[in-house]
């Protein structure tokens, strides 16, 4: 098998959680509630934060789970969970905020840091009750979740629509698994979060945040990459850019456990081509009912799945282009990235080269594959190129041959394809010899074909023809 390895383990990143004191009364002596049992589905999340000081109860020892909290109290948890400077702030000049108002300095900087934003007005409305399609958006800028696109055919939740950016943060902490909605079909984003969902969604963002790996192109002295993306939901992970229009950072998330590969590629300032690229096992694990991520730099190359014709395949043989038989039946295995569809089972290239896959159908049909397979040191895998074999073609473009007129074959075409045509017709009769594109003219046509463009592929001594007037190809 071609597997080349240079491994070296750079371990984990690791990220660390900061902590959050509410502003409410009695926070640190609050370790039960009279109205929160532990049988509530939200109790662990309560107890949790109360344990740290992140959110309290009331004088009278109750939690009111069901009670909303307001704009500026979110504002004051968040800050402080995210160990944002309060003091030294710059007013964000919300005419309803002044220096005296207790949640100033939290207000001021989550506006400063593009967390938070006010009304149209010019409001911010510190005592209206945060909403939570407001508190998806805060917590999504906040703890810097990854960028999904979003996608309105993954999004399961019919009153989100036309929301903007509400909308697309809402989807992400769907995805990430942080909400589930308030319903299976609803979210409810108009409505007051209550302090019991804000606790949950509090306590689940900052778990899913842990687990998350952000990588930086200037980690690694590079202006922009690209890299391998996965944002599929049967992902061993998520590779996302941290924002919508950048390629300066990537993000991490652990979906199950497994290992995943991830190519990272410079892209210079110049856009121009560069050699410069990192290569990554990611590693997910479990540990203490949490994944875990660690990346492991690799210079392996991997065999390279191929996939075929579908249909009732009996075998498939494979040889090199010389005709020397590899394998006189080829054990396929599960696709691993094909997302053609209903493909599921693959032919794996390990050596690169040239080769000939033959597939004997049920039916007994036989068709010939010309398979080119070449180290990319970019990339994990070896690039594949396939293409079936059909050496001649014949093709009629219809109506009378006075229609199109006399056509014209471009000097020294013969030693792309030999272009033959029946006399008093359009039909035209193509052999292939060798790779290149040519373009028969037809300058006197009166019909709607001018052009017919014929293309050469070939891999070894496999080739294949195909043909149609200019248009079909624009």
């Amino acid at each position: 098998m071609f597997i080349r390895k240079l491994k070296l383990s750079i371990g984990a990143f690791a990220i660390a959680g900061s902590l959050l004191v509410s502003q409410q009364v009695n926070a640190a002596s609050m370790r039960s509630f009279t109205d929160v049992p532990t049988t509530k589905p939200y109790a662990n999340a309560v107890y949790e934060l109360a344990e740290r000081n992140i959110i309290s109860g009331y004088e009278d020892g109750t939690f009111k789970p069901a009670a909303s909290i307001t704009r500026g109290q979110a504002a004051a948890i968040i800050a402080k969970l995210r160990n944002l400077d309060t003091k030294n702030v710059k007013d964000p000049g919300f005419k309803d905020v002044p220096h005296s108002q207790w949640s100033y300095g939290a207000i001021a900087a989550l506006a400063n840091a593009g967390v938070i934003n006010g009304y149209g007005d010019g409001r911010f409305g510190p005592n209206d009750s945060i909403t939570r399609a407001q508190m998806a958006s805060i917590l999504v800028k906040a703890f810097e979740l990854p960028h999904y696109t979003y996608t309105s055919s993954e999004n399961p939740f019919t009153d989100t629509q036309r929301l903007g950016s509400h909308q697309t943060n809402i989807n992400i902490l769907y995805k990430l698994g942080i909400t589930s909605g308030t319903s299976s079909s609803t979210f409810s984003p108009n409505a007051p979060i209550s302090r019991a969902q804000a606790a949950v969604l509090i306590s689940k963002t900052e778990k899913v945040k842990a687990t998350i790996i952000t990588i930086k192109a200037a980690d690694f002295g590079w202006d922009t990459f690209t890299f391998t993306p996965y944002e599929e939901p049967d992902d061993i992970i998520h590779a996302v850019r941290s924002t919508q229009f950048t390629w300066k950072q990537i993000q991490l998330v652990p979906m199950q456990e497994g290992t995943a590969t991830l190519s990272l590629i410079e892209r210079p300032r110049d856009q121009g081509s560069s050699n410069n690229y990192r290569k990554y096992y990611v590693h997910v694990t479990k540990e203490d009912e949490q994944l875990k991520l660690t990346l492991e730099q690799s210079e392996d190359i991997l065999p390279a799945e191929v996939s075929l014709l579908t249909g009732q395949i009996k075998k498939i043989s494979l040889a090199t282009m010389e005709g020397v038989i590899l394998e006189e039946e080829v054990k396929l295995k599960p696709c691993n990235y094909t997302v053609t569809q209903p493909v599921s089972s693959c032919l794996f290239i390990d050596e690169p080269g040239e080769y000939i896959a033959t597939v004997h159908f049920e039916n007994g049909k036989v068709v010939r594959y010309g398979i080119s397979a070449s180290v990319n040191k970019t990339s994990f895998y070896l690039d594949v190129q396939t293409i079936e074999e059909q050496p001649e073609l014949t093709i009629d473009l219809g109506g009378s041959a006075a229609e199109l007129g006399k056509h014209v074959l471009p000097e020294g075409s013969e030693k792309i394809a030999v272009v033959t045509r029946d006399k008093d017709s359009n039909k035209f009769h193509i052999k292939g010899v060798s790779e290149g594109t040519v373009n028969v003219k037809f300058s006197a046509s009166k019909g709607a074909i001018e052009e017919l463009t014929i293309h050469v592929q070939k891999i070894g001594s496999i080739i294949k023809v195909i043909a149609a007037p200019a248009d079909k190809y624009h």
